[in-house]
């Protein structure tokens, strides 16, 4: 699943990239564009923009079957994460738990498989450290 996921983003990527170089190329000359053509301009970036959120999707679809086993342990530290936030008083260790969070919320939707594992560990890590302390 992991390799369908990584070619649907593979793809979303490329879409995304020519819907900005053609935004950039319509920015840039927009003064010589006719209304019609920035039109065509702006209908062609719709929908490359729609085509990259679609492969978003099956990349993100992909990527949670193939963590399901996963799940459950990134339910788990992310209540054990809550609960932390609701004690802890030291800044330094609230922003660290919400830069964890963020990354493996990161990893979660760009549908990145290979970092979700590593995010998980680097909650608990730090979740870790906090309790120690």
């Amino acid at each position: 699943m992991a390799d369908e996921a990584d070619r649907a983003r593979q793809l979303a990527n490329l879409f995304a990239r020519m819907a900005e170089d053609i935004d950039d190329y319509r920015t840039k000359h927009f003064n010589e564009l006719s209304p019609a053509q920035c039109t065509v301009f702006e209908d062609a970036i719709e929908r490359l923009d729609d085509a990259h959120d679609d492969f978003t999707s099956v990349a993100i679809k992909a990527t949670l079957n193939s963590i399901e086993k996963d799940i459950p342990k990134i339910a788990a530290i992310t209540t054990q994460a809550g609960d932390a936030l609701q004690h802890l008083k030291n800044v330094a260790a609230v922003a660290k738990i919400a830069s964890s969070l963020a990354a493996l919320a990161a990893a979660v939707t760009t549908a990145d498989y290979g970092l979700i594992p590593g995010a998980i560990e680097d909650i608990n890590a730090v979740l870790n450290k906090t309790q120690a302390s």
